[in-house]
């Protein structure tokens, strides 16, 4: 059989899948979204009153855990849950990323009847579930037995041969070197091969049909061909995000990252990501660089409004290990929470966890739950004002107010969102405010702090310490 006529028949069998219940792209705008590592959230038990100790293995996190501290969630204002691989992964497994068989779910974490559980309880409070979902490779087999024991890809002709990862960033532009070779000597398979083709499409559907996830987030997603995905897009019948990461520029261009939204809804928003952490983590603190991002990001993507904008997640160092300002964090914060994208938290931010690289950026929640802590203080209340802004304002571009090396500004509809790098008080002058002359405006984030737009329709602000500043006409 050609690829051509895998292909071929492979689209038919997604146009058959296309009644999956999943969401759409256009309904996917009004989530804010809640990243977890399953593992590390909460056991089904009491909360433990030590952290985990031993970040390489499983923690104990479950379904039912997740379950359990709905509330803690919602308490945050957000609408959606994107959890880790919900499949049986190989010894270690614990992020989800190793799998072992597709077909079962990780008893680690619970039963099916536990995610169907999880998911109608969350379905129940109007939260989204948008579940990881691997199709680039498999975990290394138990035992050295390569392949027997992976299923149901138990045969060395359904990957692609062995071959150590590409030589980074020497190699980056290689596409061909990127969707063949193994990373991280994981077994890569080859989509093109019809059973392994056949089979991730059915399996995708049928978690759609079998646990009604709302959403996936698609990992090593430049690992995969491009056509690949249209199908596997078509059978899971729902919204997809894909991680289209290949590091900073240039390897990571935008370019090169939007290209993927041409056969998937939307993907991370990793070259934004690279700019804020130049800006807030690294010695170049020039907003000029995320003026030109978000000028390009308007050209560029196929559709800007459903990309994942993030500061954190479970493949990078946190924010406060690169830069333990609270400051800072809260202005970058600002800045993906109230931006033109779908936002995404991930887990701990919101408890001041600062962990490095892969492991120690996977902390246990437990025991740091706390609702009281100021940075889940200052998440909630951004969330909530960005969804008591409507459906409406969504739709609304960002419009670039003011830019100097140390701030920038931006207002969409008539919001006015201000954020600076520096830690000390900053007094500015927009020159171009959406108001008209004697306006006088609220920081969301404080409500005794308000600004009166000048006769000659500019407006003086004072960012306090340095802190950021969310404005809207004050009643």
């Amino acid at each position: 059989m050609t690829l051509q006529t895998i292909l071929k028949s492979s689209l038919l069998l997604a146009f058959i899948f296309s009644h999956c219940n999943g969401k759409t792209a256009e309904e996917w705008k009004g989530r804010i979204i809640y990243q977890i590592l399953t593992d590390r959230f909460a056991p089904s038990s009491q909360l433990p009153s030590q952290k985990c100790s031993d970040l390489k293995d499983y923690c104990g996190g479950t379904f039912k855990g997740i379950e359990k501290h709905l509330d803690y969630i919602t308490g945050l204002g957000v609408n959606a849950i994107w959890i880790s691989p919900i499949v049986k992964n190989i010894d270690k497994g614990y992020h989800g990323y190793w799998a072992q068989n597709i077909f079962e779910i990780n008893p680690h974490f619970g039963t099916e009847e536990d995610l169907k559980s999880l998911v109608k309880a969350c379905h129940d409070r109007d939260v989204w579930v948008m579940a990881d979902l691997v199709a680039n490779h498999m975990g290394n087999p138990p035992n050295g037995g390569w392949p027997t024991g992976l299923a149901p890809f138990n045969k060395k002709e359904y990957y692609h041969p062995p071959h150590a990862y590409i030589q980074w960033p020497q190699e980056c532009k290689d596409q061909w070197k990127i969707e063949i070779y193994w990373l991280a000597n994981l077994p890569d398979l080859n989509q093109s091969h019809p059973f392994v083709n056949q089979n991730l499409l059915n399996w995708v559907h049928n978690l759609t049909d079998q646990f009604n996830f709302d959403g996936y987030r698609l990992d090593t997603t430049i690992q995969v061909p491009k056509e690949f995905w249209a199908q596997f897009r078509k059978a899971g019948g729902g919204f997809m995000i894909g991680e289209a990461n290949n590091g900073p520029p240039p390897c990571g261009s935008m370019e090169y990252v939007a290209g993927y939204q041409r056969y998937i809804d939307s993907v991370l928003a990793y070259p934004s990501y690279w700019t804020l952490r130049k800006i807030f983590q690294e010695k170049s603190k020039d907003f000029n660089a995320l003026s030109v991002a978000v000028k390009n990001a308007y050209q560029i993507y196929k559709d800007r409004s459903v990309i994942g904008g993030f500061v954190d997640n479970h493949d990078n160092p946190r924010f406060l290990n690169l830069n333990p300002s609270h400051t800072a964090l809260r202005n970058a914060l600002t800045y993906v929470l109230m931006g033109d994208w779908i936002p995404i938290v991930y887990y701990g931010t919101e408890q001041g966890f600062n962990g490095g690289s892969d492991p120690n950026n996977r902390e246990s929640l437990w025991p740091f739950m706390s609702t009281e802590n100021p940075l889940y203080k200052f998440i909630q209340t951004l969330v909530h004002f960005r969804r008591s802004l409507g459906d409406d304002w969504l739709q609304n571009r960002q419009v670039e107010r003011h830019v100097q090396s140390n701030a920038y500004a931006f207002s969409r509809g008539q919001i006015m969102v201000v954020i600076t790098s520096q830690e000390k008080t900053l007094n500015l002058t927009i020159e171009h405010p959406p108001y008209k002359p004697g306006t006088t405006l609220r920081n969301v984030l404080n409500f005794d702090e308000k600004f009166t737009v000048s006769s000659d329709s500019s407006l003086p602000v004072i960012l306090n310490s340095g802190e950021p500043l969310v404005l809207e006409q004050s009643p």
